[in-house]
């Protein structure tokens, strides 16, 4: 053992041998031995033979005990000290400097000065009882009794700093912790020696220790707290080591610590970090600091952001102690350890990765399956991971590890994303994990509605036993933006294509009605919404003119959104194109009776005109005056409804093989409505332009979702966001760390609600739709504050419209996104969590850097003559910390 610098008190006169024997042995590599003899106390006067140990006197006892104190270590003092008090034992340890404390003989003096001075001071004392052996001994046995978390933090230093493989430690804890979580703490703490975890016997509290050491030879009982009256009632008739209990200085006296496992991802290792609050939310571990123990020593000390922190994928450590610090820094970061957790890594079996929820029949299930790995994931953080480990552990599933589906991800706290979700967020786990070289083979999810899986399958628990597995071949991290959008989105990139991309309304419905005169055998015309208004009347007679000439047409549109075929409804414009000849109408998960959740919310969403399978218009329009209409083409005064002012819409139009590709969605979703397949066309290339078309699928991938970050991920310079509705907080927190690595971020946005003059435009729903506006901004504040360059569309001076109607800010219903001047992306799919998971979309991706600028430039003129948000605003400050709360509001409830 360690200790150099020993303090000995004993009694005068006593036989002092046992207690130098066993500091010998405790502390064989002192640099100083100090010795205190006190007199015996008074009350025991006349009870008591003579001084030394063969009546020789006092002057022969302190010889004696000076000659084998000096055979310890050449540095030795002996001294006669008064009575002892409280106070000169506190300074006499303080004087020394010791950092072991031995005490003994005489139970009556010994005992009560020995935890005296360890309520005062934090300090190792060694009480050596008169039957003690009087030979050094090596100390090679030890049994360690530790009460409760804290204590087996205390013991593990201990074994760190003392103890070496040739010792053997047997460990009594109570309550008796799992064999992982022992195996893991002694890895954070760097011990060497071989620890053996032994049961706690169910007897009396002062037949413990006996019955624990029943068979064993021990040479020193470990324990953290001097047990005075144990000692008094047992008679142990070993030396005993308190430990001095870790003041764990700088950890928060707070909610406990809430720690899946470190997950190491080939260039990151990321962990997430909550409160435990049981059950229910779990609030993230927001702008902490938080410090990281391996092999006994502090690793790291790192800041959450957003929960989270990351480490460099260097570090070997296979387990981590994880502590929260405070204003200063814990004096022994072992005895400050909160949590352990283990680092997961790849490894050389199949990799099963499963729902932490599951029901308790298919986790024994899957606790029955020994061909493969298993590997828990959190999905949200309403049950605590203690309380995860404690249900594997209960069906047989101990130790895997568990990993928070949001370290993975990357996605910050995205606490709008709930547990409907959670079977698509655990395939994107699998995809990232896949790309990180784990053996990922299948995924074991919750959902009624199976992800898609690419490279690994979407089972139920009972199918993984039924399976042959082998390892698949290894998987290789995405870096670049094509390998994100191939590996994560899906979308095959697709050359020989002509885009053009436009933000004007009049530019949309000129090529809407081209393609629809110049159509020669077909029309395919897919949308969410249709109203019964001055343009949707005009795109009727040219659809039913086209069919007049032969023209096949074909149009599908959302049943729930379109009003037509769900509760009865019936949409009068679609009924007449319905009678026309030459067209056929169908609607898309049409809803009879109660509506569930996902009647409600997994619609869809996708906006495609097809002619001829030669020419594709995409985009974010349904058929409605708004969306077709020009600032130019329509006078306003203040007494207009807000349902007339137009709105900022973007799409693209693509000629070339890539539009096969988008016929080929409208042929599913087609056949999904119950038309008759129909014979595709494959078209010649048209251009130099490489696209990738991202078709999503609502509840069955994120695959517009990961198109978008892996743009805003991969962009070096610049990120500008056009968008109408409030940004998922996954989307948020990438823009956000795409701030911290100096990228400059723009973000276009207006009011659900038309205003003029601030005053907002009236019609039906505008106390509904301003509390939309609310929630788009709020969204935006988090940007605006961090330094991102936020801009309220504003439209004003337009001839024809009322002089008095001051600045138009409109609603922007376009998105779209580019980066660097090399890329953009526009299509349906807005960026929040109903177009990123429910609603099913379509998004162009255009890497091409003349189109990329254009559509830029187009953007920056709009910013230019708009108001940008002023972060040092009062006005501004007030109004977003009054929103602040709708960061918080529901998902599911999202417009």
């Amino acid at each position: 053992m360690t200790y150099r610098r020993v303090l000995v008190l004993t009694e005068l006169g006593a036989d002092a041998t046992p207690a130098l024997a066993a500091t010998r042995a405790v502390a064989s590599e002192a640099e100083r031995v100090a010795v205190g003899a006190f007199p015996a106390p008074r009350r025991w006067s006349g009870a008591r033979p003579a001084p030394g140990p063969a009546g020789h006197g006092v002057a022969a006892w302190l010889d004696d005990v000076r000659a084998q104190a000096a055979s310890i270590s050449e540095s030795a003092e002996l001294g006669v000290l008064a009575e002892p008090d409280p106070e000169e034992l506190d300074a006499l340890v303080d004087s020394s400097g010791a950092d072991l404390v031995v005490v003994g003989p005489r139970p009556g003096f010994a005992v009560a000065a020995a935890a005296e001075l360890r309520r005062r001071r934090p300090v190792a004392v060694l009480w050596v009882p008169a039957t003690a052996s009087r030979e050094v001994r090596p100390v090679r046995e030890l049994l360690c009794v530790a009460v409760g978390l804290r204590a087996r933090r205390a013991v593990a230093a201990f074994l760190r700093d003392h103890g070496d493989p040739a010792m053997k430690v047997a460990l009594l804890a109570v309550p008796r912790p799992p064999h992982d979580e022992v195996a893991s703490g002694l890895g954070v703490a760097g011990v060497r020696s071989p620890v053996e975890l032994v049961p706690a016997p169910v007897v009396p509290p002062w037949r413990v220790l006996d019955a624990a050491a029943r068979g064993r030879a021990i040479d020193l009982l470990v324990v953290t707290r001097f047990p005075s009256a144990l000692l008094r009632a047992a008679g142990w008739p070993g030396p005993v080591l308190a430990l001095p209990e870790g003041d764990g200085a700088g950890r928060v006296a707070d909610r406990p610590l809430d720690v899946a496992d470190a997950v190491d991802l080939g260039d990151v290792i990321r962990v997430r970090l909550g409160l435990a609050f049981g059950v229910g939310r779990n609030p993230a571990l927001v702008d902490q600091e938080v410090a990281f123990v391996s092999g006994g020593r502090l690793i790291a000390s790192l800041k959450t952001r957003s929960g989270g922190a990351e480490m460099p994928s260097a570090l070997a450590a296979r387990s981590l102690g994880v502590f929260r610090v405070a204003a200063k820094p814990a004096a022994e970061p072992v005895a400050a350890v909160e949590r352990l957790v283990s680092v997961v890594r790849p490894g050389s079996r199949p990799l099963v990765l499963f729902d932490a929820e599951l029901p308790a029949a298919d986790l024994q299930a899957l606790g029955a399956v020994d061909e493969v790995e298993r590997l828990a994931v959190r999905m949200t953080p309403g049950r605590s991971v203690q309380r995860v480990r404690a249900r594997l552990r209960e069906a047989g599933l101990a130790p895997t590890g568990v990993v928070d589906a949001s370290a993975v991800l990357a996605d910050g706290e995205a606490s709008d994303v709930g547990e409907a979700l959670s079977a698509v967020r655990l395939a994107r786990v699998a995809l990232r994990l896949r790309a990180a070289r784990y053996p990922v083979v299948a995924i074991v999810h919750r959902g009624a509605v199976p992800p898609a899986a690419s490279g690994f399958a979407a089972l139920s628990a009972a199918d993984v036993g039924r399976r042959t597995w082998t390892i698949p071949a290894p998987g290789r991290r995405p870096a670049s933006l094509a390998e994100r959008l191939d590996a994560l989105s899906g979308a095959a990139r697709v050359d020989g294509n002509r885009v053009d991309v436009e933000l004007d309304n009049a530019t949309a419905r000129r090529w809407l009605l081209e393609e629809i005169s110049g159509a020669r055998r077909r029309l395919h015309l897919q949308t969410y919404m249709v109203a019964d208004d001055g343009f949707g009347r005009e795109l009727e007679q040219a659809l039913a003119g086209a069919a007049s000439r032969g023209i096949v047409v074909r149009v599908l549109v959302d049943s729930l959104h379109g009003l037509h075929g769900s509760f009865g409804l019936v949409n009068p414009l679609l009924e007449r194109l319905s009678h026309a000849p030459g067209v056929e109408v169908r609607v898309a998960r049409p809803v009879i009776g109660m509506p569930s959740l996902e009647d409600l919310k997994l619609r869809d969403h996708r906006k495609l005109v097809v002619a001829d399978g030669r020419v594709a218009l995409l985009g974010g329009r349904n058929v409605a005056h708004e969306y077709y209409r020009s600032f130019h083409e329509v006078p306003l005064d203040a007494a207009t409804p807000w349902r007339m002012v137009p709105w900022l819409d973007a799409g693209a139009r693509v000629q070339g093989p890539a539009v096969a590709v988008l016929e080929r969605s409208f042929l599913e979703a087609w056949g999904g409505a119950g038309g008759e397949a129909f014979e595709m066309v494959e078209p010649e290339p048209a251009g130099t332009t490489a696209a990738r078309p991202v078709i999503h699928h609502g509840l069955r991938d994120a695959a517009a979702l990961e198109a978008y970050l892996a743009i805003i991920d991969t962009a070096r310079s610049s990120v500008d966001v056009v968008t109408g509705f409030p940004l998922a907080l996954e989307v948020q927190h990438a823009l956000l760390q795409a701030l911290r690595r100096g990228v400059r971020v723009r973000t276009l946005f207006g009011n659900v609600t038309p205003t003029h003059g601030g005053e907002p435009f009236e019609g039906e729903w505008t106390l509904a739709r301003t509390a939309g506006t609310w929630m788009v901004h709020s969204r935006m504040d988090s940007l605006v504050a961090a330094g991102a360059e936020g801009y309220e569309l504003e439209v004003r001076d337009v001839p024809g419209w009322a002089p008095d109607l001051g600045p138009v800010h409109p609603h922007v219903h376009a998105k779209a996104l580019c980066a660097d001047g090399s890329v953009c992306a526009v299509g349906s799919a807005n960026l929040d969590v109903t177009g990123s998971y429910w609603e099913s979309e379509l998004l162009l991706v255009v890497e091409d850097q003349a189109i990329a600028r254009a559509f830029e430039q187009r953007t920056h003129a709009l910013m230019a003559g708009s108001v940008r948000v002023d972060s040092e605003d009062r006005a501004w400050q007030r109004t977003a910390r009054r929103r602040e709360w709708l960061r918080h509001w529901p998902g599911v409830l999202s417009p």
